[in-house]
């Protein structure tokens, strides 16, 4: 049921982002990418070792000149990375690959504090993702369907700053982790708050506005 909703709401925010600025001045729209580092938490590897990308589209509404909101469907990819190093006997090897469509929903509000210098602008919000794709190798050999398998879907919070380079430009650095496990742990163990894995990453992008 969860998975049906996500892809409804999917090709909703589609038709409705790219319509969006003929149904109100306040709304514009824009494209935006950028470059992912992410870890999965729980799969006894550390660092945020594995490089990827993101891209979408957006639609955002300002309230005013300090406050504003934004939606976006963005395709995005994440996972973990782990190479052998030769040097080391028995090493472990391990490439994760997720790949996900996510449609954050994030609150804009401008730090309020005075400055002769642009400062940026604080985001925090939602995220909802749809897991389309999962492959996994877990000694060099190749790709295989992960065992046990992903979730179909992911809610990570987003915390970031927003820079404004010009009416067009803006960058953006955030920081996104799961709120619940995108799969469990073998044999379905936990332990207090660790339920099993979770996405753990970071963005860096360019959002440019129409």
């Amino acid at each position: 049921m969860v998975v049906k909703v996500i892809k409804f709401n999917i090709v909703f925010l589609s038709i409705f982002i790219c319509n969006i600025q003929s149904l109100s001045q306040g709304f514009k729209a824009g494209l935006n990418v950028g470059f992912v580092a992410s870890q999965v938490d729980g799969d006894r590897l550390d660092g945020y070792n594995k490089p990827a990308i993101t891209a979408g589209i957006f639609s955002k509404y300002l309230i005013s000149n300090k406050n504003s909101f934004y939606i976006a469907i963005n395709y995005i990819q994440k996972g973990s990375r782990k190479l052998a190093n030769p040097e080391i006997p028995d090493d472990r090897y391990y490439i994760l690959r997720l790949n996900y469509i996510e449609i954050p929903i994030m609150a804009i509000i401008k730090i309020p504090l005075e400055s002769k210098i642009k400062l940026p602008y604080f985001e925090s919000g939602i995220v909802f993702g749809y897991l389309f794709k999962a492959r996994e190798d877990v000694d060099g050999t190749g790709f295989i369907e992960p065992i046990p398998p992903f979730k179909k879907y992911d809610i990570p919070f987003r915390i970031g700053l927003n820079y404004i380079v010009n009416n067009h430009f803006e960058l953006k650095a955030h920081y996104s982790y799961s709120l619940i496990p995108i799969r469990p742990h073998p044999g379905n163990k936990t332990w207090y708050f660790d339920r099993g894995q979770y996405n753990n990453y970071l963005i860096f992008s360019v959002f440019y506005t129409f």
